[in-house]
């Protein structure tokens, strides 16, 4: 086994023990370790451990060394695959909400999200559909986020909104960044109140063609199509709960959306059921 690959296996069991310790003194040790030498061939490798790091560093909010690893990181990967790592790099900052002294200022936390989403080749994505996708439901969501006159983000209309293949959705390793990000347009097309752009996404990601035409209201469809999702993709779950936990924060935001969340964690059905009826 190489000498880098035998540092790596040891590096990633000394960082879960310590991250179960939650011992912030010798982590921190850890991960100012200087990188071994390697070869080129293992270049993949000490990407992975750069990306590592600077996930680490993220949950300290040193934001000056998560960048530092996550510019080493896509310098060592290959052109085609480093929006992944750009996506990864936004959503941490995103995920630095959770955060009490960064909840002062989310602005900030949008605007650190959408200069690395900016950094993405969009015109690089058009062959990847779905990944497409991922990134431009993070850029419409930091960009409505900003945006003080809510309008619907121009990215849409480039996009493809044709349902998405029953093989692609039943498949939980395929297409795994999409169903990571694509709440966050249901966020924009419930907090811009837009029918036609709420329905169009349930469309997509729906698994069930009889309830898309039938007369129930767009309440029951969302909220069926909703609960199906959640329960065939976990990544979508994850960033559901994610977002609604952070509802309370992101209420000057997304106001309305904010507004639903707090219909649906009390139960306010009558609420509800006005909220998506005035949904134009």
């Amino acid at each position: 086994m190489p000498n880098f690959e035998k540092y790596l296996i040891d590096f990633n069991q000394r960082y879960s023990d310590l991250l179960v310790k939650q011992d912030s003194a010798n982590l921190h040790k850890l991960l100012n370790e200087p990188i071994p030498a390697f070869e080129q061939n293992e270049n993949l490798l000490v990407g992975s451990l750069h990306q590592q790091k600077a996930r680490a560093y993220s949950l300290f909010a040193e934001n000056k060394e998560m960048d530092r690893h996550f510019e080493a990181a896509i310098k060592l990967v290959d052109k085609a695959d480093s929006w992944k790592l750009y996506l990864d790099w936004a959503n941490l900052y995103f995920m630095q909400l959770r955060i009490p002294q960064m909840q002062k200022n989310p602005n900030l936390i949008f605007e650190d999200s959408l200069r690395i989403i900016n950094r993405i080749s969009l015109q690089t994505l058009k062959k990847d559909r779905f990944a497409l996708w991922a990134v431009s439901s993070f850029q419409a969501f930091c960009e409505l986020a900003l945006n003080s006159n809510k309008s619907i983000p121009t990215i849409y209309k480039t996009l493809d909104f044709n349902p998405i293949q029953l093989n692609l959705i039943n498949n939980p390793s395929k297409i795994k960044e999409f169903y990571a990000h694509f709440f966050k347009s249901i966020a924009v097309a419930i907090e811009l109140r837009d029918s036609n752009l709420l329905m169009k996404l349930l469309k997509m990601i729906s698994i069930d063609d009889a309830l898309m035409i039938s007369n129930e209201s767009l309440l029951t469809k969302f909220q069926q199509i909703l609960n199906d999702t959640m329960d065939l993709r976990q990544e979508f779950a994850d960033e559901f709960n994610y977002i609604y936990a952070l509802a309370p924060i992101l209420k000057t935001n997304f106001p309305n959306f904010a507004l639903y969340i707090s219909y649906f964690e009390n139960q306010n059905f009558g609420g509800l059921h006005y909220f998506f009826k005035a949904i134009k």
